[in-house]
């Protein structure tokens, strides 16, 4: 990779913007969500499918009683969790 190569983030904001502003909300829940989807194809260091016990998948199976309010909320939720949880560098 030469120094002139963006890397996809700079793409991303070169295209969309510094904080993503010209995408509209459905073009940001796609990439959240396409995101996490690759975030959880493979076990990681991060993530072990081996971790997940059954309980959460009939929780995630009654999202839809959630509003739109809600899900975001348990959404940012989880992410701070996460983030709050990784290991110090």
């Amino acid at each position: 990779m030469n120094s002139n190569t963006f890397s996809l983030l700079d793409e991303m904001k070169s295209t969309w913007g510094q904080t993503f502003e010209q995408l509209n909300n459905s073009e940001r829940l796609w990439l959240l969500s396409s995101l996490v989807g690759t975030m959880t194809a493979d076990a990681t260091a991060y993530y072990d499918p081996n971790e997940v016990d059954d309980c959460i998948t009939v929780a995630t199976e009654r999202f839809d009683e959630l509003s739109f309010s809600e899900q975001l909320g348990l959404a940012e939720a989880l992410i701070n969790q996460i983030k709050s949880n990784l290991p110090k560098r």
